[in-house]
């Protein structure tokens, strides 16, 4: 049930809408404010989808804005509904309210936006633009908002990205999440219980060449499939001391302990995971020992663990990654705080002065 409104009469059409489902099994739930903005266009069905993930596991008042900047029409268009995810004996709904706009009318956003937030409620505030570029509704609705939640996969200079995004921390002190680190917790997770003994992260800190596979399925000039890669090296670097020396075409070069550690990030295909996935990464470490870690071609959350040696080959072993990735998206967006390991691995990726990595 969706219902056309004017600004002023957003309230009363949600409390009509809810009164007719009064006798449904409906429930209303208002844990906190979702505002999704982003250009129209194909995002819009892929932050749909995130938006309903969202849902599912804590129900929130979603202000979803929408800006397009073909359109003309000087006024903005206001739909309000009620979004449910699953079917069930008690279904939980939330309030939906979308606003659509002409770029050229996103000042006025803000005042039908902050007169429907939930009063006592957190704020969080997801959007698809850079923050490299200004924004006319940023600065109006960061200063409410409880946590900034930004998505790295179109970025095309991932740098400047990352100064950005440091810079928008230091500068509003509210918590800052990322979907594209989010979509890699699974392998940041399966480091730490690779490496987690002496005797592994001795090995790490050993590591003489590391090369990093990433899915590229097909070449798109929006999405920038190594940027996980990149997330994945600059994360390791960060938090074993590493100092970036030189960087080239899919080559990085850093100094651990007077020695250098060669980086490769490869591109390679797998059909069963989405572009931009990490495949596989393969360590060489002091004096001769190799590890292998690489997705199952058939049950590509599955990561086939291989350690060997001169003197030895272990039994492989299996591990599993997040069975359903867009749960670390649902996570990145509700969990408060920023993480250390993120920031210290945005502030390494802002010294990246060469975009050759790009595909």
């Amino acid at each position: 049930m969706v219902s056309s409104v004017h600004p002023g009469q957003i309230e009363s059409e949600l409390d009509r809408i809810w009164h007719s489902l009064k006798k449904t099994s409906k429930m209303r739930g208002r844990l906190f404010n979702l505002i999704i903005y982003s250009k129209a266009g194909r995002q819009f069905e892929y932050l749909d989808k995130i938006a309903r993930q969202v849902i599912r596991k804590f129900p929130s008042r979603m202000i979803f804005i929408t800006y397009d900047d073909l359109c003309k029409d000087p006024a903005l268009k206001i739909e309000v509904s009620v979004l449910t995810d699953d079917e069930g004996e008690c279904e939980i709904a939330c309030d939906m309210i979308e606003i659509k706009a002409c770029t050229q009318n996103q000042p006025k956003i803000p005042f039908v936006v902050l007169a429907n937030i939930l009063p006592d409620l957190p704020i969080y505030l997801l959007h698809a633009s850079t923050p490299t570029l200004e924004n006319p509704l940023d600065k109006k609705l960061e200063v409410f908002a409880d946590r900034i939640i930004f998505d790295s996969k179109e970025v095309s200079h991932l740098p400047a990205y990352a100064t950005a995004v440091l810079k928008k921390k230091a500068r509003t002190r509210v918590d800052i999440a990322d979907l594209n680190w989010a979509r890699m917790e699974g392998w940041r997770q399966l480091f730490a219980s690779v490496f987690q003994s002496s005797i592994g992260l001795k090995d790490l800190r050993s590591a003489k060449t590391i090369k990093i596979y990433f899915n590229l399925k097909e070449l798109d000039s929006l999405h920038k499939p190594h940027i996980q890669a990149t997330y994945l090296q600059a994360w390791l670097a960060s938090q074993l001391g590493w100092r970036l020396n030189a960087v080239s075409k899919e080559h990085l070069i850093y100094q651990s302990d007077g020695r250098p550690v060669h980086i490769y990030l490869y591109p390679e295909k797998m059909d069963s995971t989405d572009s931009g996935q990490i495949l596989s990464v393969e360590i060489d470490a002091d004096p001769d020992v190799h590890y292998e870690m690489r997705r199952h071609a058939d049950f590509p959350q599955n990561v086939i663990v291989k350690t060997s040696s001169d003197h030895f080959c272990s039994i492989p072993l299996h591990f599993v990654l997040n069975q359903n990735p867009k749960q670390s998206l649902v996570k990145e967006i509700c969990h408060k705080g920023t993480s250390v390991h993120y920031t210290n691995m945005l502030k390494l990726v802002a010294n990246i002065k060469n975009e050759s990595l790009c595909p």
